[in-house]
């Protein structure tokens, strides 16, 4: 057993593979990642959307009829748990190839659509 646990990276056990994002703007408006809907935002104002971690900066859509097409950056950082690793190349190994090792700079992303003229 613990062998098992030297062999797992600390992002693995202690944090998911997506990360929620809150989304606020005009209702109506959908979020896309390459196309696929990931959601839309509600009556409210807002939703709530996960969104698989990964190293790399991600790049998504705003769209809603009338307005122009916002584009959105979610920019990454370290994951401060990802320091247990240590020297522990296998964990850094694991947590690099899930995206564990990273995490979305911000949790609420407002947006500001601009209607067509």
């Amino acid at each position: 057993m613990f062998i098992g646990l030297m062999l797992q990276s600390c992002g693995t056990l202690f944090t998911p593979t997506r990360q929620s994002i809150v989304f606020t703007g005009l209702p109506e408006t959908a979020i896309y990642d390459n196309g696929k809907k990931l959601g839309e935002i509600k009556e409210e104002g807002e939703t709530t959307i996960k969104i698989r971690k990964r190293i790399s900066k991600k790049m998504l859509v705003a769209k809603k009829e009338g307005y122009k097409n916002e584009h959105i950056t979610l920019y990454t950082t370290l994951n401060p748990v990802s320091i247990i690793n240590l020297t522990n190349i296998i964990a850094w190994g694991i947590d690099l190839g899930t995206g564990k090792c990273c995490k979305y700079d911000e949790d609420i992303v407002h947006i500001e659509m601009e209607a067509k003229e």
